[in-house]
């Protein structure tokens, strides 16, 4: 049985200040702990770099990151543009500093080449729009903390030297 958020363990700490990657994987690893299914998961943390709500799990994103997507807001689009566009909005929506994207998947801890595909697009929207996210259209953008891949086993973080 996963245990999510939403549930309560005494080795999940809500209070717990993640001020460091390890940090944050330790604690992701604690509420995700291992993949289900293919999925992703937004996470936000709040001014003290806590988790904060809500945690949004998404299970029907597309195979590619550069698949385009038409939206009413941002035209035709890659779908990594309106991933980062939503997550930026969602973290003024909850007043959030930083969002975290976590890629669920079955399988080993090796980064497939999917991963890095995701990953990559991801960082590359996040640097496009620059700290302050002017070309979202958004006043004061948090920024991507950062990417992690939970896989059959556990979970592991994507950092810029496994996918540039």
């Amino acid at each position: 049985m996963l245990v999510r958020m939403t549930d309560s363990r005494a080795d999940i700490d809500r209070d717990r200040i993640l001020a460091t990657d390890a940090d944050l994987q330790d604690q992701l690893g604690l509420v995700l702990e291992r993949a289900t299914h293919r999925q992703l998961w937004l996470l936000f943390l709040d001014d003290d770099r806590r988790l904060a709500n809500p945690l949004m799990p998404m299970d029907d994103h597309p195979a590619s990151p550069d698949e385009l997507c038409d939206t009413d807001d941002l035209g035709v689009v890659p779908f990594a543009q309106v991933l980062v566009h939503r997550a930026r909005a969602g973290c003024e929506l909850v007043g959030a500093r930083e969002f975290v994207f976590v890629w669920e998947r079955l399988g080993s801890e090796r980064f497939t080449d999917d991963d890095r595909s995701w990953a990559r697009a991801v960082a590359g929207e996040v640097g496009r729009a620059g700290p302050g996210g002017a070309a979202f259209g958004l006043d004061a953008a948090a920024p991507l903390r950062a990417q992690f891949l939970l896989h059959s086993t556990g979970i592991r973080q994507l950092t810029l030297d496994d996918y540039a």
